[in-house]
């Protein structure tokens, strides 16, 4: 509790020049109670300007108050070395303790040293809010920092996932580049070959015809016979370059049908009287004839 309770307390350190002020300085600050009436402690007075030992004893303090004339050499070379942005450094005027006659005044002493406390306690608290206020940017920052240091971590792991999928997504697109490439190696000249258009043999004839398709299997006999490019028949379907080649070749085979139909006993009667006649030039004459007559058999 003890401890606590000097820590919230102001502690005052007093650099003096010599000894003999030093003494004179200690009885006027035992005098005025400051620890009592303020909450204010003179943990030290330093009787020395030396640089390296003013340090060591001034290290911590709240504030610093440096003895001298005024703002004089020693007073500048203790400020710029030992401010810092937790402390504040006033002056403790020694001009203004001395008398008309050249002597101290010791109530003088005990004003002076009153006054310049409270100044510089007064700065030291306008100092304390600059630093809290400061405190608090930070801890904002600091707690922002975190935030955005939780969101690059998260960032992190998703790029992780991200990076895993996209050398998966490069290995699926290297499969699918060199199934292109054997696809178009096989299918590279496909604009060179014959392409056939496939249509039902029934509905082409009669789309064609405006009639039933009375005998598939006489379309089927005819067109293997002729063999004609580009044209294949067969289980009810007809293949062609396209559908007026497919129609042009139903057209043929349908005059052919019908002429063979019509025509077919005087062909016979022909025919057999020209295997009694024996005249083979007659016969050849009749060749396609024959052909048509007997092509389903």
């Amino acid at each position: 509790m003890e401890t606590e309770a000097h820590e919230s307390k102001i502690d005052v350190r007093i650099i003096v020049s010599s000894l003999d002020i030093a003494q004179f300085v200690s009885k006027a600050v035992n005098d005025i109670q400051l620890e009592n009436d303020y909450n204010i402690i003179v943990s030290s007075i330093i009787p020395t300007v030396e640089l390296d030992m003013v340090k060591k004893v001034a290290s911590g303090a709240d504030i610093l108050l440096i003895g001298g004339y005024g703002h004089d050499e020693t007073f500048n070379i203790l400020f710029n070395e030992l401010k810092t942005d937790f402390n504040h450094i006033g002056l403790f005027d020694y001009n203004n303790l001395i008398v008309e006659d050249g002597s101290i005044d010791f109530k003088l002493a005990e004003k002076e040293i009153l006054n310049s406390i409270i100044k510089s306690t007064l700065s030291y608290s306008l100092n304390l809010i600059n630093i809290h206020s400061l405190e608090n940017k930070l801890v904002k920052v600091t707690h922002n920092y975190n935030n955005l240091l939780d969101d690059y971590n998260q960032l992190i792991k998703e790029n992780e996932v991200l990076s895993q999928e996209n050398n998966e997504l490069m290995e699926d697109i290297k499969g699918v580049k060199s199934d292109f490439e054997s696809f178009r190696s096989r299918y590279e000249n496909i604009y060179s070959r014959d392409i056939l258009e496939v249509f039902r043999l029934d509905e082409l004839w009669q789309e064609t015809f405006r009639q039933d398709l009375a005998d598939e299997e006489r379309v089927v006999i005819a067109t293997n016979k002729f063999k004609p490019d580009n044209i294949i028949v067969g289980q009810g379907f007809i293949a062609s370059e396209s559908r007026d080649k497919a129609i042009e070749w139903l057209k043929i085979i349908k005059t052919a049908l019908i002429f063979v139909d019509d025509n077919s006993e005087d062909l016979k009667k022909e025919l057999a009287v020209e295997e009694e006649e024996d005249i083979p030039e007659v016969k050849e004459d009749y060749d396609v004839s024959d052909a048509f007559e007997n092509f389903w058999d």
